[in-house]
């Protein structure tokens, strides 16, 4: 078939979907997620391969359960044709039945991101050449801009092709970026790995950013780096750190503990740290830095004697049962967060384990004023949810905890 007229069309479906014809940007209506342009996303992404009628009418149309599926299906590709022309592309049919399959109209030249990232990656995989596979996983990266068409990614056909799209995608930043560690280039390796935690930050890629600040011996970066994930896991997700992320922290305190420093310079870093805490209430602390705490006060309660009692709080329903639907439960995670806080005393200490349950280490009481203690959470709680809000607690002594 003769090619058509003109210059190419650049079609752009991971991060979004976007059409630019000629250096201009085409928009196909108002309605991105129209059925006829499915039809087209659908046709585009299979290429030479194609696709059967009957798999594109049970994807788009089968949900509306219409009388006439194939006249409607007609339909969209009649309104599919139409609009094209109507919106600054040429003329043509763009999709075309070939031996029972509809493809692409070759006549029309269609670079398509997602197509092409594949084509990189399985031409990366099947090289022994490690400089022409960096060449390779590199240029598929840069097209990688996020998951596939994120308007309709509830679509069936969306979620399966995304999560192949998404696996190829991991497949090439962990290659590239032990490639990179093992050229001990660690500023490219730190980029690669930030795209992917800007992408997927619940995916522990923010693991292997710490490592590649640690490559490049800027500990403190990593530090807060970690400090700042520890946090977004706690209160985003209402997780303690990943295994992962544990380890992590590990290998950067020993790290940490070679850098050397001078006094004035760590008693400023103390006061910065000191003016964005807040300073009322209990102290509120991460998950690793409340185990630092433990076996800090374990240690000294073998001293000086002293009591201390780890409290472990958990938000249950007017049943007391655990709080299923999850918008409720963020929203009293966060007022239990503020009644610990006012609640307790400026010397005590507690942190998020999960979305219902904060631990919480007492010091210098008795076991019988742990009660006390509970009581007055939970009085505070249910001032600020209600008389239903209802909290659980256990307590144990350090001196009853095992020393492992």
């Amino acid at each position: 078939m003769e090619k058509v007229q003109g210059g190419s069309l650049s079609v752009r479906m991971m991060g979004g979907f976007l059409l630019n014809y000629e250096g201009k940007e085409i928009a196909l209506g108002k309605n991105s997620t129209a059925k006829f342009i499915q039809l087209l996303q659908m046709v585009w992404l299979q290429k030479e391969k194609g696709i059967t009628k009957d798999e594109l009418m049970r994807s788009l149309l089968d949900r509306e359960k219409l009388e006439n599926a194939n006249n409607s299906f007609n339909n969209l590709v009649y309104q599919m044709r139409r609009q094209m022309p109507r919106c600054g592309l040429p003329e043509g049919q763009y999709i075309v039945r070939n031996g029972g399959v509809y493809q692409p109209d070759d006549s029309i030249s269609v670079q398509i991101d997602a197509v092409e990232f594949e084509c990189l990656v399985q031409k990366g995989e099947q090289t022994d050449d490690e400089k022409e596979r960096f060449r390779c996983y590199s240029k598929a990266l840069e097209l990688y801009r996020g998951e596939l068409l994120p308007d309709i990614a509830n679509e069936i056909w969306v979620t399966t092709r995304s999560f192949q799209l998404k696996k190829h995608f991991i497949q090439c930043t962990s290659w590239m970026g032990s490639y990179l560690k093992a050229q001990k280039d660690y500023s490219e390796m730190y980029r690669i790995y930030t795209k992917a935690a800007e992408m997927y930050p619940f995916d522990d890629w923010q693991v292997y950013q710490i490592d590649s600040l640690l490559c490049k011996g800027e500990y403190k970066q990593a530090y807060q780096l970690y400090n700042k994930t520890v946090t977004v896991y706690s209160d985003e997700m209402g997780l303690p750190p990943s295994d992962k992320m544990m380890e992590c922290y590990e290998q950067m305190s020993r790290k940490l503990s070679g850098y050397p420093g001078n006094i004035e310079e760590i008693r400023k870093e103390i006061r910065d740290a000191k003016k964005t805490m807040d300073q009322d209430g209990a102290y509120y602390c991460s998950y690793p830095s409340f185990v630092d705490s433990y076996w800090l006060l374990s240690r000294s309660m073998e001293r000086s004697g002293q009591s201390i009692f780890m409290m472990l709080c958990t938000l249950v329903d007017y049943e007391g049962k655990l709080i299923e639907n999850q918008d409720k439960l963020k929203k009293r995670s966060e007022a239990m967060h503020l009644a610990i806080k006012n609640t307790l005393r400026r010397g005590d200490a507690y942190t998020r384990y999960n979305t219902s349950q904060y631990l919480i280490l007492l010091l210098g009481i008795q076991q019988e004023d742990c009660y006390l203690v509970y009581r007055r959470i939970s009085q505070k709680l249910k001032e600020m949810e209600g008389p239903r809000a209802e909290v659980t607690y256990s307590v144990l002594s350090l001196a009853d905890l095992p020393d492992a």
